[in-house]
């Protein structure tokens, strides 16, 4: 345990150590135990230590050897350097903001600037300290109506970015484009905000507004423009006929979501089938492997990653009496993401479908949430996806066969015609000119 005493009085045996943090305690030891990846005790010490020093001015730190010093006006604290354990840190972190307080105490927003700056250190966008504040206001949402957003799909590694615009949302009606900058929402510069802080502000209620100052990526003046929050309609898989073709739009891995796919290939006599992962944010991984195993017989199918020296996870497909030949084309885009990519990565390196579209969000990765005790939420990233030859999804995505060009009409999972959907009739297509071949057999595909 790391022991912080005033300087005035090293000589005299040392005082009982105030109480630590429960919030940082949990936040820095779930951090080290359960993240994919390692960040050495001292980082997420002088993390914290920084975010403190830049709202409260007065705190300093210095390393003499083995020693870190604190300063605050004329109170000053030691304590043992490095930290050895996730304890030490929490309590060093708790006394370093017990310091700069007049009174002593440990104040809330204190502790939350803290466990923010711990989630950064992580380097990781998935990995995020989500405040009470924030919980609270999805709650809300979730009261009244779900969280709807303007359209716009960011990047996480650099989320003022603009990755797309979905079709016929108002953010692609007012002109908002793929490579824009966002600079303001509302009236918050988003130049410091993390991903997920960026995408809670341009959530909120359905039908609501939020204004936004746009760079464009094609150059000249940035712009002012307020857009509508829409809701787009995921909850359900949609089917229908496109020739002899089974259409099957799978919005989310939700509990049953394969079992829906199976019975809708049972229904009937089709001579290929076409499923469309576009827009897929992912869901259960269980339901992307279950879905997996409707196209392959047996042989690999991949897994997870943890840390080194943690527990993986490896999948492999099982016979049943169910095991669809069919022809298969995998439609995937931007918004493709986890569980959807993962199930996209497996049928593509098994030879099993043919993929078109745009290459995926890059998300090929697990994320624990650990409620904490101040009433927050902590994100962290515990694992990463492998494909049947070991190959971790990198933050490219999957890349299709064939690339296809943004969609001109409603897409399928929009509302539209199913027929009128160039991408789905693209995958048609391409279902007529390689029926059967190697790519879409399973007994040809690559079985590792």
């Amino acid at each position: 345990m790391v022991l912080l005493v005033p300087r005035a009085v090293l000589g005299d045996p040392p005082p009982a150590e105030p109480p630590v943090d429960e919030t940082l305690k949990e936040v820095v030891a779930s951090l080290d135990a359960s993240s994919v990846a390692r960040v050495p005790l001292d980082r997420f010490a002088l993390a914290g230590l920084e975010a403190l020093e830049r709202f409260d001015r007065c705190l300093d730190h210095s390393v003499e050897g083995a020693v870190l010093g604190l300063t605050c006006n004329e109170r000053a604290l030691t304590a043992p350097w490095p930290p050895a354990r996730a304890g030490d840190v929490a309590a060093l972190l708790s006394n370093a903001a017990r310091l700069v307080d007049p009174t002593r105490q440990l104040r809330p927003e204190r502790v939350e600037r803290v466990c923010r700056a711990l989630a950064i250190a992580v380097d990781d966008p998935f990995t995020a300290y989500l405040s009470p504040a924030m919980m609270a206001t999805a709650a809300t949402m979730k009261t009244g109506m779900s969280a709807a957003l303007p359209g716009i799909e960011l990047w996480p590694r650099e989320p003022s970015k603009v990755r797309d615009v979905r079709l016929g949302s108002d953010a692609a009606q007012k002109g908002i484009a793929p490579g824009d900058r966002l600079l303001t929402v509302g009236d918050v510069d988003v130049g410091a905000l993390t991903y997920f802080e960026l995408l809670q502000r341009l959530s909120g209620l359905n039908g609501t507004d939020i204004r936004l100052r746009v760079e464009p990526a094609r150059g000249g003046p940035a712009r002012e423009v307020t857009v509508t929050r829409l809701l787009v309609p995921e909850d359900d898989l949609r089917r229908g006929m496109v020739g002899s073709v089974l259409y099957v739009g799978v919005p989310a891995f939700k509990s049953g979501a394969a079992s829906s796919v199976r019975h809708a290939i049972g229904a009937g006599v089709f001579s290929g089938v076409i499923l469309d992962l576009r827009h897929n944010n992912g869901g259960l991984l269980s339901e992307g492997i279950a879905l997996v195993e409707l196209f392959l017989r047996d042989g690999a199918i991949g897994g997870v990653r943890s840390g080194p020296g943690r527990p993986t996870d490896d999948f492999v497909a099982h016979r049943d009496d169910f095991d669809s030949s069919l022809p298969l084309v995998v439609l995937i885009d931007g918004q493709s993401a986890s569980a959807s990519e993962f199930t996209a990565m497996v049928l593509k390196e098994r030879g099993r479908a043919l993929v078109l579209g745009a290459p995926t969000a890059g998300k090929g990765s697990v994320q624990r949430q650990i409620p904490l005790p101040d009433g927050g939420l902590l994100k962290v990233t515990a694992g990463f996806y492998v494909g049947p030859a070991g190959r971790r999804l990198d933050e490219g995505g999957v890349r299709p066969h064939r690339f296809l060009a943004p969609s001109p009409r409603r897409t399928a999972l929009e509302g539209g015609v199913i027929g009128d959907d160039a991408w789905v009739l693209a995958a048609l297509d391409s279902l007529q000119q390689v029926e059967r071949t190697a790519v879409m057999r399973p007994a040809m595909g690559p079985t590792p």
